[in-house]
């Protein structure tokens, strides 16, 4: 410990959402219980918060007013659960908006107006490093962009371990774009988004896990957070750095070759229609209540409408038909209902766009109005 006694003080609200975000990067480690540790460090009025599993790291600043430095580690599982606690009773006017943290003989003393309490600490000196890398690649993207692009395409990621390069986020960088890819095999999602000048020669790609996807979309989305903000994403040594004001994000990517999988997504069809997503989801949602072992529904296209339909021996059957205008081929296949779902939701026009070739070929849908996110999937068969 520092000889100076660590003192800082800031608003409840900013110190929870640090510990909060902290807490989701901390891990389980019985041979290295630190681990499940942050490290907190206060320095010239801000308070850096520090957490990782050794797969990733997370260092968070927050504004305050600190009249003596120092660091220490606390429980962060603790420390976040306590610091939520603290909010103020409701319909009181006795608030605890502020929050007090001092060092004392290695632990922490928590204080707000009505509350107190201390942690137990440990050393700081035995709190891992946060890694650091060598930059040979960088961008910058809107924070909202990628909040969204990401949340686009995570459903589709596989949860296999058999293919590791499938189990994250296929980030391909361009000079004015960002492809961002997610398959299991059975359906594919692929989400382009718009970028300033990268500023590098050559387009490069690189696999985001995806736990550090989802965790970085959920950062992203918290309340207070500026959609307009851009976000510096920073590749080198088989990891990434992503920074924003008073963030920093440090993550291993997956190792090996995302599949080239342009030659998957269809881009001529036997059969197209358009379909009102609302309706649609409803009437999948509803067949998905028959479905059999196999999870699939079966659309029947005719040229003024489209059928959608299920049955299970133990269950029963349902119909529901919804009215088109069909291009092309009457047609009749079958789908898995989850993956559907998942592509509708994803999706968030009025209407979409449904095209296939036939019953064993992938079918393709996105926006009828915008097709930054294509979405296909495979279809399966019943018979």
């Amino acid at each position: 410990m520092c000889a100076d006694r660590m003192k800082f003080i800031c608003t409840r609200e900013n110190l929870e959402r640090a510990f909060s975000i902290a807490e989701r990067f901390t891990g389980k480690n019985l041979t290295l219980p630190i681990l499940g540790n942050m490290l907190l460090e206060v320095r010239e009025n801000t308070l850096t918060v520090t957490a990782t599993n050794l797969e990733y790291a997370v260092q968070l600043t927050v504004s305050g007013s600190g009249d003596k430095g120092g660091k220490v580690s606390i429980p962060a599982k603790i420390a976040s659960a306590l610091v939520q606690s603290m909010s103020g009773f409701a319909g009181s006017s006795r608030g605890d908006d502020k929050i007090q943290l001092e060092e004392k003989g290695g632990n922490v003393i928590m204080k707000s107006d009505t509350r107190d309490a201390r942690l137990n600490g440990m050393p700081a000196q035995d709190f891992p490093l946060m890694p650091t890398m060598q930059k040979s690649a960088s961008f910058e993207i809107n924070s909202l962009e990628l909040h969204n692009g990401l949340a686009s395409v995570l459903p589709a990621v596989s949860l296999s371990e058999f293919k590791p390069e499938l189990a994250g986020i296929n980030c391909k960088v361009g000079l004015r774009t960002l492809h961002l890819a997610a398959t299991d095999t059975f359906r594919l999602a692929e989400k382009t988004i718009p970028l300033a000048r990268t500023g590098e020669p050559k387009q490069f790609s690189f696999i985001l896990p995806q736990r550090m996807a989802s965790e970085l979309s959920r950062i992203l989305d918290l309340p207070g957070q500026d959609g307009e903000e851009q976000i510096s994403i920073n590749l080198g040594d088989n990891q990434v750095l992503i920074e924003r004001e008073g963030m920093r994000i440090i993550s291993r990517l997956i190792e090996g070759n995302f599949p080239e999988y342009g030659a998957i997504i269809p881009n001529q069809f036997g059969t197209t229609c358009f379909l009102k997503r609302a309706e649609l989801l409803q009437a999948v949602r509803s067949s998905s209540i028959f479905a059999s072992k196999l999870q699939d529904v079966t659309f029947s296209f005719t040229k003024s409408e489209c059928e959608i339909s299920s049955s299970n021996q133990e269950i029963g059957e349902y119909h529901t038909r919804l009215p088109i205008a069909l291009s092309g081929k009457e047609a009749r296949v079958s789908f898995n209902y989850r993956y559907l779902m998942d592509g509708l939701t994803m999706l968030h026009g009025e209407e979409i766009f449904f095209g296939m070739n036939d019953e064993t070929a992938p079918a393709l849908m996105h926006d009828r109005t915008d097709n930054a996110l294509l979405y296909v999937i495979m279809p399966i068969r019943v018979s």
